[in-house]
């Protein structure tokens, strides 16, 4: 009693669940039909999630995209559509088992899915000259312009590039002085001030891009 609508109805069905008097059910609104004019059905299948939703991280990006100072969406239109996404969006499922992408790393049978991915590749673009250089979308090794084997490329790499307080990795062969320059280029372009896109885009990309920044 005394509970909005919207929040008394998930109270009820985690405890219809937990009680086994239901199980979750999802259908589409209308139907859905795909780019190569399939119809869509709904499969139960087992699959990874980004929790988008979860009480913590969603107020840390609804405080700030509502603070007026840190955040500009150019216009209030535009703004009440990140406060609806930032309501409505929940678990995503981040992955897939064919096309192209880069393989989840804890799961090697599932690729990460575009929009799951490209919501932190604009980190990759500011180091990417030194790794693959121009011309090499197949990141070549043989191509990198600082000679960087994929091997080298650890966690303690990226945790050094991309994180504070983190200390130059012993178990790589990339030179110190080319791991600083990494860093001060990733430091010099970042953090992310500017986002531009279609306003179709906020529902998913531009609201994941927040979320994960």
């Amino acid at each position: 009693a005394g509970k909005k609508v919207s929040e008394a109805k998930q109270l009820i069905r985690d405890e219809m669940i937990a009680a086994g008097q239901a199980h979750l059910y999802f259908e589409p609104e209308s139907k859905v039909v795909s780019r190569t004019n399939d119809e869509c059905v709904v499969a139960s299948t087992d699959q990874w999630y980004l929790a988008y939703g979860e009480d913590s991280w969603c107020s840390a990006v609804k405080k700030h995209v509502l603070d007026g100072e840190k955040f500009d969406a150019f216009h209030e239109s535009t703004l009440e559509k990140y406060e609806q996404s930032l309501n409505w969006l929940k678990e995503w499922a981040c992955t897939r088992q064919f096309g192209l992408g880069t393989n989840l790393p804890w799961d090697k049978e599932w690729v990460i899915e575009s929009l799951s991915d490209s919501t932190i590749y604009m980190s990759y673009y500011t180091i990417a000259h030194y790794l693959q250089g121009e011309n090499n979308l197949n990141g070549d090794e043989s191509l990198s312009p600082e000679n960087i084997k994929v091997n080298d490329l650890t966690d303690d790499v990226f945790n050094f590039i991309y994180r504070k307080g983190f200390p130059l990795p012993s178990n790589t062969a990339i030179p110190s002085e080319t791991l600083e320059k990494m860093k001060a280029e990733f430091r010099y372009w970042y953090p992310m001030d500017l986002r531009v896109s279609g306003k179709d885009l906020i529902p998913n990309h531009l609201t994941m891009a927040l979320y994960n920044h």
